[in-house]
């Protein structure tokens, strides 16, 4: 443990995810409440590079998208601190029972009536609030493998930055270099596989692009 946190508030948990010990109820609350944020990235992160290293996973093909199991929960509407560990802990419960999730994608709130553009979070949730929900969903669910965030919710520069806490998967409208150019496609806002290869490898991360379902088969783009 780095000797930076050895007066933090959650010191104790630091020792625990280091050991390798699941994480109760009273300790999700307690990371929730608290202001370490860097602490909280730290653990996260510790749990991120056990289970995955230093990749950092992507799909262009949304065929295969749609084919992966994904546990999602909508946080920032008025629910609890209690009430959004409660909710970590029973999927983790439903994880430990049936195994059938491969990721876990925690999604903040957006009011129908507006658009994303121009959000970003900033009326539903704070980036405080994201990363400190992603961190703690890393920690707490050891029993998946993988945690993906959109990088379109988050915007480019804070998806950058949650790849220092706990995520390891991206997701968004991501296409060819050859099919960003044609007119009259979808408007909505997209990157090119260069793009989010450039913004994952600037975050320090190795960028590779899963092309099998269940993460059986991936590659590494040049």
């Amino acid at each position: 443990m780095p000797s930076l946190f050895a007066s933090s508030e959650l010191f104790d948990l630091i020792e625990k995810v280091e050991m390798g010990e699941r994480l109760n109820y009273d300790a999700g609350v307690r990371m929730m409440n608290s202001q370490d944020i860097l602490a909280l990235g730290y653990m996260a992160n510790f749990v991120r590079e056990q289970k995955n290293g230093n990749q950092t996973f992507f799909i262009v093909d949304k065929r295969l998208d749609t084919e992966v199991q994904d546990a999602t929960m909508f946080y920032g509407n008025l629910e609890s601190t209690e009430e959004r560990i409660d909710q970590m802990l029973q999927l983790r419960a439903v994880q430990d029972q049936t195994g059938e999730y491969l990721s876990f994608r925690p999604q903040s709130y957006y009011p129908e009536d507006r658009l994303i553009e121009g959000t970003m979070g900033v009326e539903t949730t704070t980036g405080i609030e994201d990363l400190k929900t992603v961190a703690i969903s890393r920690i707490l669910l050891d029993n998946f493998d993988h945690i993906k965030v959109s990088w379109v919710m988050l915007g480019p520069k804070l998806t950058q930055v949650s790849l220092a806490f706990g995520v390891d998967e991206l997701e968004g409208n991501i296409v060819e270099e050859r099919i960003s150019h044609l007119e009259g496609v979808d408007t909505s806002p997209v990157l090119t596989v260069r793009a989010i290869i450039h913004m994952i490898e600037k975050a320090g991360r190795v960028a590779v692009e899963r092309d099998g379902v269940g993460g059986s088969t991936c590659k590494q783009r040049p």
